[in-house]
């Protein structure tokens, strides 16, 4: 029993008389680098984009517009610019004077949808040109507005 156990002993000191080795981590750190190129988008929904007028010649009360909503996407905190060509305008068919008003010119973006809309009237007491019952200016060399969205 004393040669099995001095076996034993000189087992266990040869093995604890080995040198250990702890695990070691070496870090670094490092960046990650991003070029943002800052954007807006410009929607015009087909069933609500363009300003539409019903107007009878000669009506007292201003004719006011349906329609003109459209929308724009910016990149959040990217200030932009909402314009028309034109406001004031004569129609090159029928003859009518319309206004059109717009949303805030300066606006800044928050990486949504933003909704905005064309208003317009038509004010009361123009004759118009019309050689028949009823006429639209569905020729009308000016009736194309031009939106634009600076950034």
């Amino acid at each position: 029993m004393k040669k099995i156990l001095g076996i034993t002993l000189l087992a266990m000191a040869a093995m604890s008389s080995g040198t250990s080795h702890a695990a070691t981590n070496v870090t670094g750190n490092f960046d990650v680098k991003i070029t943002l190129t800052s954007q807006c988008s410009l929607t015009l929904p087909a069933a609500s984009k363009d300003v539409v007028f019903t107007y009878t010649s000669f009506q007292a009360a201003q004719a006011n517009s349906t329609g003109g909503d459209f929308s724009v996407a910016c990149t959040k905190s990217l200030p932009y610019t909402i314009n028309i060509d034109q406001a004031t305008v004569t129609d090159a068919a029928v003859d009518l004077q319309y206004i059109l008003t717009m949303p805030a010119v300066n606006n800044t973006g928050t990486g949504a949808t933003q909704n905005f809309n064309v208003s317009g009237k038509i004010l009361g007491g123009q004759g118009g040109t019309c050689n028949a019952a009823t006429c639209d200016n569905a020729a009308s060399a000016n009736k194309t507005r031009t939106l634009t969205i600076g950034f």
